[in-house]
């Protein structure tokens, strides 16, 4: 009889490795599925409507970490990149 399908996880081991802190691998798809889609909500890159893979969601979530790391590390640079004198406070008007 031959076996089918992908193995566990733990099957992958070193038989001398003992796996008594092992994390459970197998999420749900549906889960899966629902971390995916509020994922890709949290990105401001992807369009609503716009299919993605999981690999191009991934892509852009690493993007978007990145720019924010940027923003944090050198805020002065997101600041002088606005030009300031085309903004207009409601009192001028």
């Amino acid at each position: 009889m031959t076996r089918t399908g992908c193995r566990s996880p733990v099957s992958r081991l070193p038989k001398h490795r003992k796996h008594t802190n092992s994390v459970k691998f197998d999420t749900p798809p549906t889960e899966m599925k629902r971390c995916l889609v509020k994922l890709k909500k949290m990105v401001p890159t992807i369009e609503r409507n716009k299919k993605v893979n999981q690999l191009e969601l991934l892509q852009h979530v690493i993007d978007y970490i990145q720019d924010l790391e940027k923003t944090l590390q050198y805020p002065e640079d997101i600041l002088t990149s606005v030009n300031v004198s085309k903004c207009s406070s409601p009192k001028e008007k």
